[in-house]
């Protein structure tokens, strides 16, 4: 498959939320050319509503909107819960990769991207060749991990790779690409402990890691949920000053 069919393929659907009419024309090109069907928003509001009626595989978010901070709308669509924008709750599990556009370069801003369940940051102004590379690492990201027909069993713990879903206490969770890996890579281990370092080189991508909370925030939603109580877990468990572990 080819570099354009394989990412035509990932992202059948990118959603572009963003002010700039410049900018957002330009996007809108760059990602035609890479066979990448984009729909066009200005507001989180406007946001909000097409992906309620529609399922983009791809968000490109812009931190300063309108109507607010771009990072509240990833908040919400990163938690589990019903779409209620007014009361500050969740969009409702979006499963897709989101790429935070900004000029706000920072590194806390960075961080506070990641922590909000952004997949990548990028911040402006920015290279044509950066943005294709970043959405090519994204693709690559995205890929569901490979699992046998019968999928990968630890007692009660199934991966399902195709439908992105783990079977935990409670039933079948679906999770999104990134929790997804997170949980693979963990169960796989069948206990060994995996340092911070390698799950963000391994999960994220990083290649200069950056100081974040990125794991301990994604390895927070994995805890609500599979675990009975979080504030005691018995699955998902960090080993402080060591990384973290998977106990059945």
């Amino acid at each position: 498959m080819s570099g354009q069919n394989a990412l035509n393929a990932t992202f059948s659907r990118a959603l572009l939320v963003e002010d700039e009419p410049n900018l957002a024309t330009t996007l809108k090109v760059a990602l035609n050319k890479l066979g990448v069907a984009v729909d066009h928003v200005t507001t989180i509001e406007d946001a909000e509503n097409f992906i309620q009626k529609n399922s983009p595989s791809l968000i490109l978010l812009d931190r300063t909107l309108p109507d607010g901070d771009g990072l509240s709308l990833c908040r919400r669509l990163r938690s589990p819960g019903p779409p209620k924008r007014d009361s500050g709750e969740s969009q409702g599990n979006f499963n897709g990769m989101i790429l935070m556009l900004t000029a706000r370069g920072e590194t806390a801003d960075r961080v506070a991207g990641l922590n909000a369940g952004a997949d990548d940051y990028l911040a402006k102004p920015f290279s044509w060749q950066e943005l294709e590379a970043r959405i090519r690492a994204l693709s690559r990201r995205s890929a569901p991990v490979r699992a046998t027909s019968a999928g990968d069993k630890s007692e009660i713990w199934t991966l399902d790779a195709k439908k992105l879903r783990v079977l935990g206490p409670n039933g079948w969770k679906t999770l999104t690409p990134l929790e997804f890996k997170l949980a693979s890579k963990l169960i796989a281990a069948r206990g060994e402990i995996i340092t911070r370092e390698d799950l963000l080189k391994d999960v994220w991508g990083f290649t200069l890691l950056p100081k974040t909370r990125t794991v301990d925030h994604f390895l927070g939603r994995l805890r609500k949920y599979f675990e009975r109580n979080v504030d005691e877990p018995r699955h998902f468990i960090t080993v402080r000053g060591a990384g973290y572990r998977f106990e059945t």
